[in-house]
């Protein structure tokens, strides 16, 4: 038996048009683009002269039936905990419109590369908790043309530094988890973000020129924000009993001019992957993404996540694969001439999507 939570049942007919943030004149799109994920791993493959030509056309045929996938993201979250700047830092080649983003109190959408983002206030934290409250339960019962949910994936932001962040699973638990239902556990992302606030204080002053991920996250503010998570994931699994862990992480680590670092950018990316469909993953990757090493590279060093994600993509695109087959850490290495190949191919795809030198 399900908790009478999961049983609510909302009426989808109240879902209506939402505000769509129209990048339609940007300059950008004037400009010439670098190839898409996709079309970069598809023309790797047509030149590869360590594979033969069944082998390619499988690849191929596999690239083309991931390509046709969609991708809905809902991304909501108090005033001022940082849901666009997450965006922002995750999706920073896109023309985002922030004055529209900031004049809407509504659910916004933005239309990246078969990827729709919702962005929205907690309905708590509305000046229409009622109205916001119907558009969050008409988009979550919305459902896609093969029947599964429409919105393949929940970001509940959180801001690490406040003082009553311990309470945020209230928010979760009243607005998110009966109109999830049974696959709350699946679609839904906890992030604690601004994590650079709570390391200020324990470092007592604010650091510019920050050179290794010590100075950037002490020991100390990782303790802090362990036990905080800790805390979350135990009353979100005592109350309505999923199992959920925050994720740690700074959209803005550190900014100067117009430089800005992240902190566990590269993790959030991994933890969403891992969350979404197998057929939809590298649709995640398929995205105008941030460029450079000021954006992927701080984390927590906890794992090696630029690997996990190489081994998620090679396990979508190579049918049967686990875990990347990895032998003596080369990806792709244990399926022999072909997986090596394809290894290769993967691992410099990523590097040039995320404009990372390592």
């Amino acid at each position: 038996m399900l908790p009478d939570q999961f049983k609510m049942k909302v009426d989808n007919q109240v879902f209506k048009t939402m505000c769509v943030v129209d990048t339609s004149n940007a300059s950008w799109k004037n400009q010439k683009q670098p190839l898409s994920f996709f079309d970069d791993v598809r023309t790797r493959i047509s030149s590869n002269a360590h594979m033969d030509d069944a082998f390619k056309s499988s690849l191929t045929d596999r690239l083309k039936t991931l390509s046709q996938s969609s991708l809905n993201i809902l991304v909501v979250g108090s005033q001022g905990v940082g849901k666009t700047a997450t965006l922002t830092q995750l999706f920073g080649q896109h023309d985002w419109d922030h004055d529209a983003i900031q004049s809407s109190s509504a659910l916004i959408r933005h239309e990246l590369n078969q990827l729709t983002c919702w962005e929205g206030l907690l309905p708590s934290e509305s000046e229409k908790p009622e109205q916001a409250d119907c558009e969050i339960s008409a988009l979550l019962s919305e459902t896609a043309a093969n029947g599964l949910p429409l919105v393949d994936l929940v970001l509940v932001v959180l801001d690490s530094s406040s003082a009553n962040i311990d309470n945020a699973y209230v928010d979760i638990q009243r607005t998110f988890i009966a109109k999830l239902g049974e696959h709350a556990e699946q679609r839904l992302v906890v992030l604690m973000n601004k994590v650079d606030k709570v390391a200020q204080c324990i470092r007592g002053e604010d650091v510019e020129d920050i050179e290794c991920i010590e100075e950037m996250m002490p020991l100390d503010a990782e303790v802090w924000l362990d036990c905080t998570s800790a805390a979350i994931r135990f009353h979100l699994r005592e109350n309505v009993g999923i199992h959920i862990t925050p994720l740690p992480y700074s959209a803005v680590a550190v900014q100067k001019g117009d430089a800005v670092r992240s902190y566990n950018l590269i993790k959030l990316m991994a933890r969403l992957m891992v969350a979404l469909p197998p057929e939809k993953r590298l649709m995640l990757l398929n995205q105008p993404l941030s460029q450079g090493d000021e954006t992927w590279r701080y984390h927590d060093e906890r794992k090696i996540y630029m690997q996990s994600i190489e081994n998620l993509c090679f396990d979508a695109l190579h049918k049967g694969a686990r875990d990347g087959d990895r032998f003596g850490g080369q990806l792709g290495a244990f399926l022999g001439r072909h997986g090596r190949a394809l290894g290769d191919i993967v691992s410099d795809g990523l590097r040039k999507q995320f404009g990372t030198s390592v």
